[in-house]
């Protein structure tokens, strides 16, 4: 005789109720483009192991987080066997306080140590936990983890110096709270130990073999450099990648656009494509190569498959009725898969070939000038050969004393925001307008020397 089971109102909404949880639960990888999951993890000054317990008997359970994120990375990437592989970057902060191994008790260390050794030991927990599926040659590879700079955002230093804040650190709860002497330290203790994280951004992405670095790449075309004086709305282009056609991912006037549109000449509803009330404004389209499919049909397209086209075409109606877009040729840039400025320049032509690429995003030619044209084709549709001078102003290059970042590392993250690009002579080339430690630099400026700050030496 089978068992009845008899359910009261209540069981069965806590069944429902555990069907939708689990139904809605966040899901952070799925095709066709993979996904990316980002958690921050939390440490105690001077210690870097993913789980720890501090002297105070704090204690840090990093895995708790990470490990669900891996074990669902792990399902995802069974289930679609050779299909994808994973990423990792970090981005790692510390706080001003003069860096120590309080784990290890090795005493103190230069800027940046702490952070490398978090990175260290991510970078093994992660290896450690992708390596069954490599042995299972369900991966093809297991990722590195890259490790990127933030500034602390608590740059005040206690008043009555780093010794005194380590004694006071010391002290039990409630004598911290009735040290009026050094009241200060507990809201700069709070600042402290929030600075003390690593944030980690754990991305699947399709694994495309020999045209991995294709995917990702990045193509822009916009008009953003004021002085050039272009207002008119006669700045719409078709931009094809080796006769593809590119939709935007990224622009001022939207995604989903077939071109890149650079009208400016009037408000929204006069020109519905425009974005704002600013004549003359900046207009900024981006077209990343995110889509297997498009990667793979941009360089099926391609001869050698290794070559990019990108052209453009005027697709607006022209002056007074005539054919041809503004004269001013738009300003071209490209990041690789790494997000790596590799082309930042201005076209000969703004109908017809832009740039010429490798599979990776990096130039192999096309008529690309270091400076625009300034004209006033906005109102006249006329050319001027007239060009905006850079500054070509020489400076060195050094990290505050406030900060945590070493000069060596404030540069990198220039270059990885695409403000400087490096020489091979090992100087810099600045890109775009940035202001850093009190110095505004300038496209055409040289970076001539990196010098280190008082904190490093």
């Amino acid at each position: 005789m089978k068992k009845i089971i008899r359910l009261t109102e209540s069981d069965l909404v806590n069944i429902v109720r555990g069907v939708l949880v689990e139904q809605t639960a966040t899901v952070h990888f799925k095709k066709p483009l993979g996904g990316t999951a980002k958690l921050t993890n939390k440490y105690s000054a001077g210690f870097y192991s993913l789980d720890h317990t501090d002297k105070k008997g704090n204690v840090f359970n990093n895995t708790t987080q990470f490990k669900p994120i891996i074990d669902e990375a792990t399902e995802f990437l069974k289930a679609n066997s050779g299909s994808f592989i994973p990423k990792v970057v970090l981005t790692a902060g510390e706080s001003i306080i003069p860096n120590a191994d309080v784990e290890g008790g090795t005493g103190a260390k230069k800027v940046g140590w702490l952070s490398e050794a978090r990175r260290l030991r991510i970078d093994a927990y992660v290896k450690q936990q992708l390596k069954p599926l490599l042995d299972g040659k369900l991966i093809s590879r297991i990722p590195d983890v890259v490790l990127d700079f933030v500034e602390a955002k608590t740059t005040t230093a206690p008043s009555g110096g780093w010794s005194d804040y380590r004694r006071w650190r010391l002290l039990p709860p409630e004598q911290q709270a009735n040290d009026i002497k050094n009241a200060e330290y507990g809201a700069l203790k709070k600042g402290y130990d929030a600075d003390q994280m690593t944030i980690v951004k754990f991305s699947i992405v399709p694994d495309m073999g020999p045209r991995q670095c294709t995917l990702n790449v990045q193509i822009g075309v916009h008009y953003d450099n004021k002085n050039i004086g272009h207002s008119c709305n006669h700045a719409r282009y078709e931009i094809t990648a080796n006769g593809i056609v590119l939709t935007t991912t990224n622009a001022t006037v939207g995604a989903g656009k077939p071109y890149a549109d650079m009208n400016n000449g009037g408000p929204v509803g006069r020109y519905p494509d425009a974005v704002g009330n600013d004549f003359g404004g900046i207009r900024k389209n981006y077209f990343k190569l995110r889509d297997p499919d498009l990667v793979n049909r941009i360089l099926n397209n391609s001869s050698d498959n290794d070559t990019i086209i990108i052209r453009a075409r005027c697709l607006s109606p022209g002056y007074n009725g005539t054919n041809g877009c503004h004269s001013d040729a738009p300003h071209v840039t490209v990041h690789d898969s790494d997000n790596i400025l590799t082309v930042d320049g201005y076209p000969n032509t703004n109908d017809g070939e832009l740039v010429t690429l490798d599979k990776c995003g990096k130039p192999k030619g096309g008529p690309l000038n270091s400076t625009p044209k300034k004209s006033k084709d906005a109102q006249l549709g006329q050319n001027s050969s007239a060009e905006v001078t850079p500054t070509g102003a020489k400076y060195t290059f050094q990290a505050p004393e406030t900060g945590t970042l070493t000069s060596q590392q404030a540069i990198q993250n220039q270059v990885s925001a695409g403000n400087v690009k490096k020489n091979a002579d090992g100087t810099y080339k600045v890109l775009k307008v940035f202001k850093y430690n009190n110095v505004e630099y300038k496209p055409g400026d040289q970076i001539t020397r990196i010098i280190k700050s008082k904190k490093e030496q």
